[in-house]
Order: structure tokens, then C-alpha cells, then sequence
């Protein structure tokens, strides 16, 4: 990827939306949904707004809408329907005003944004905050960029002052005076990643007591054996890709959970209802609400 130019290629495509490459290429040919520029040798590269637009047809297509109703909209009805499925998930409260606090993020005033976000976690937590609030503020700001409202610096400004918070609050964390719980590990294993959730959930666990074993970065699913080897763990939590999980990958990962008797394996922030079903000791979770409630549930 480029950013100098904000030129991207359909593999960037294919790590920003989850939408497989090849059916990226389906798409375009069946139902002109983008038309990329072409290199001298043939390569295919996509500007900003058509990464825009397969991120609303990806969101769209992710909750419930197919792809050839899709390919019917015109610009300006894509958006507004990215804009009314967005609404319908919302379930902020009067008390959160997601336009008012995102005003900040606007004009990049990080004291005034953090201000406006410290009496909820004062209040609530950092749990129930992040759940509750930050973590609909964070896909709120991803609509907004993705329908052309907040430019690319200001949704990534949002994202990476509440990066900053949550890990302020992991730091805070002291060290348990008896000894630890279980070790966890935690793997990111797609570009994809949202980064903050992923953060959230390590402090989640460090809150509780279990001995996180955090890489940072991306790796692939063969370096679970090699972690392992050097220190062992009990849980294994992994971010994937919802739409490369495929019955295959499934097996997989249970296989590497049978063979170093790992006791569970949870895959985060995976949509409900988009895996058909999963196989111990594979735990699928939609959101950080349902990831604390597995988490507590856990012995």
C-alpha cells in the first residue's frame, strides 16, 4: 500500500474488508461494483473511495444484504443504506452523544475528546465504558470515514486516542500478590485486526489474573506450536478473519488445540451467526461484551 498516494492494491482491499481477493475479482467482472486503474504490467490498484466503497459493501453485505441488491445502488443510496443499518445497531444511551464527543476528534483535540470520554469511565469502568460506549464510538467513526463524513486521519485519531486510554489502564493494573491463573496466549493472525479490541481484551484478562503472553504484530497460526514450546499456555486467544474462516481453518486450529492440550481456543470478534458452528475446544465471540462473559466464565 502507498499511502503517499492513497493508491491500494486488491490484496489492501482484501485485509480491509475480509472480502477474499478472488471474490473481489467476481464482483467487478459480474457486477462492476469498482473499476481499478492498471499498472503497466497489469496489476490491478484501487483509490481511496473504492476502498470506501468495498468497506460499505462488505458491512452491508455482513449484515444480511446480497451482493446483487448491493451492486443496484448508486453512490448516494449505498451510503444511506450503510447509514440506516448503522443507526439500527446503535443502542447508545441519551447520556452518550457520539456527534458531540466525535466534534473533538474533528478538530484533533485530544484533551477536549479524552475529556469528554473520562466521566463515563470515572463512573462505569473501563470495562463498561469500552463495551457500552467506546467500542460503538470506534465502529461510528469507522461509518463516518467509510460514507466520506470523517477523513482518513480523523478516524485513525479516534482510534489511536483510545488506544492510549486503554492502555494508560492496562499499566495501571498491579501485579497479584498470590500467584497468577492460567497462561493465555494472544495471536493476531490477519491484518484486519482491531487493534483496540485486542488490547481491550489483554488487559481484560491481565485484570483477572492470568499470565498474558502478548506478541503485538502479526503472526502466522505456526508460530501458536512455537510459542508453546517455549512457554506453555492453557488458553489461546486468537484474532482471525471472519470471512477466510472456512470449515478448513476451523479444524485446523482445533487440531492445534487438541495436540498441545490447550484448553480452550477463543476467536474474537467473529459476527453472530456467521459461523455456522464451531468445534471444542473452539470458542467463538462476537463482541468485548460477550468476550468478558466467556472470560468470567472460565475456571
Amino acid at each position: 500500500m502507498d499511502d503517499s498516494v492513497n493508491v491500494f492494491s486488491i490484496k489492501d482491499l482484501e485485509n480491509f474488508s475480509g472480502i477474499k481477493a478472488h471474490t473481489i475479482r467476481i464482483w467487478e467482472k459480474r457486477y462492476k461494483i469498482l473499476e481499478p486503474e492498471r499498472t503497466d504490467s497489469n496489476i490491478r490498484t484501487y483509490s481511496e473511495a473504492e476502498l470506501k466503497k468495498i468497506l460499505n459493501i462488505s458491512y452491508l453485505n455482513r449484515n444480511g444484504l446480497k451482493i446483487s441488491k448491493i451492486a443496484k445502488l448508486d453512490e448516494d443510496e449505498l451510503t444511506q443504506q450503510v447509514m440506516d443499518t448503522s443507526s439500527k445497531h446503535e443502542t447508545l444511551t441519551q447520556e452518550f452523544q457520539p456527534g458531540k464527543i466525535l466534534m473533538s476528534a474533528i478538530r484533533f483535540n485530544e484533551t477536549l475528546f479524552k475529556e469528554s470520554l473520562l466521566p463515563f469511565i470515572e463512573e462505569k469502568g473501563i470495562e463498561d465504558t469500552y463495551c457500552n460506549y467506546l467500542y460503538p464510538l470506534l465502529g461510528k467513526a469507522r461509518i463516518l470515514w467509510q460514507v466520506g463524513s470523517l477523513s482518513r486521519a480523523q478516524e485513525q485519531f479516534v482510534r489511536n486516542t483510545i488506544k492510549q486510554i486503554i492502555i494508560l489502564e492496562d499499566n495501571q493494573i498491579k501485579a497479584p500478590k498470590t500467584r497468577k491463573k492460567s497462561s493465555v496466549a494472544m495471536i493476531n493472525t490477519t491484518d484486519n485486526l482491531n487493534e483496540n479490541n485486542f488490547l481491550f481484551y489483554k488487559y481484560v484478562l491481565r485484570k483477572r489474573g492470568f499470565d498474558v503472553i502478548f506478541t503485538g504484530g502479526i503472526l502466522p497460526s505456526s508460530e501458536i506450536t512455537e510459542i508453546h514450546k517455549i512457554k506453555s499456555f492453557e488458553y489461546l486467544v486468537i484474532n482471525t478473519n471472519a470471512f477466510d474462516f472456512e470449515e478448513k481453518k476451523s479444524e485446523y486450529f482445533t487440531g492445534i488445540g487438541k495436540s498441545l492440550k490447550i484448553r480452550k481456543i477463543i476467536l474474537t470478534d467473529i459476527p453472530e451467526g456467521y459461523i455456522p458452528h464451531s468445534h471444542d475446544p473452539l470458542i467463538v465471540v462476537s463482541d468485548p461484551g460477550h468476550f468478558i462473559k466467556i472470560i468470567d466464565s472460565l475456571h
